[in-house]
């Protein structure tokens, strides 16, 4: 098979799995806000979008895996919103509002607990 459209299996296989049986678009949007935060999306799109800037960066092979991944995933959460809506499947009890806290604002905040915790010692 050619490189350039094998590439394309997983998406095939996410479009191919609504047929499945016991597939639940709901729990595949609640699958999608449970793996990525909104930071880590908008990051990963932005780095979607500068595909060709820097051909060093872009051809890491965790750049180019998570690039396909994401896409693969954003793939399914677009089919999942589309079945929900075909079907008239009530979306409205999915819960996104833990998308908006990150594990690396977490990091962040509990780093920046550490600087202040090592300023307020200095200072006593």
């Amino acid at each position: 098979m050619n490189q350039k459209y094998s590439n394309l299996i997983a998406l095939d296989l996410a479009l191919y799995e609504i047929h499945d049986a016991g597939y639940d678009p709901v729990q595949k949007i609640t699958d999608f806000w449970e793996k990525y935060d909104l930071i880590s999306i908008q990051r990963t799109i932005d780095l979607l979008l500068r595909n060709h800037t820097d051909t060093n960066y872009m051809n890491e092979i965790y750049v180019v895996s998570h690039k396909q991944v994401f896409t693969a995933d954003l793939f399914r959460l677009v089919v999942a919103y589309f079945m929900a809506h075909t079907n008239a499947i009530a979306i409205d009890n999915i819960d996104i509002s833990d998308a908006e806290t990150t594990q690396v604002t977490r990091q962040e905040l509990a780093m920046t607990k550490r600087i202040h915790d090592i300023f307020k010692r200095i200072g006593e």
